[in-house]
């Protein structure tokens, strides 16, 4: 799987309802988030849980949807790959091919 650097996130691109005003407290949100995937830097990524991405941002979601399009371009992709009976879910970084993000898109006919 290739590793994607942080540094590749400059020039990220947010949602484009996003006002001006809150680009920078946005983009910051979306780099924290993706330092929890990757807390030793370039080449292993951990599972990050829906616990942690709270504590991060509380509409991790859009954060998640954000960096889950910007990764198409490399061909990687967040998985949600576990879910416990709290509501607790568990994503991690992996290829977007054969990934349940992946068929959720072409479910919804948008791959």
């Amino acid at each position: 799987m290739r590793q994607l650097l942080l540094s590749e996130l400059d020039g990220f691109l947010l949602n484009p309802s996003v006002e001006d005003s809150d680009i920078p407290r946005l983009s910051a949100q979306a780099e924290k988030i993706w330092r929890l995937f990757c807390p030793d830097g370039p080449g292993h990524y951990v599972k990050v849980t829906t616990i942690e991405l709270a504590k991060v941002a509380l509409q991790y979601g859009a954060r998640l949807n954000e960096l889950r399009h910007y990764l198409m371009g490399f061909g990687l992709t967040i998985d949600c790959r576990d879910r416990d009976s709290h509501g607790n879910h568990k994503y991690i970084v992996t290829e977007l091919a054969g990934s349940n993000y992946e068929k959720l898109l072409k479910r919804r006919g948008l791959a």
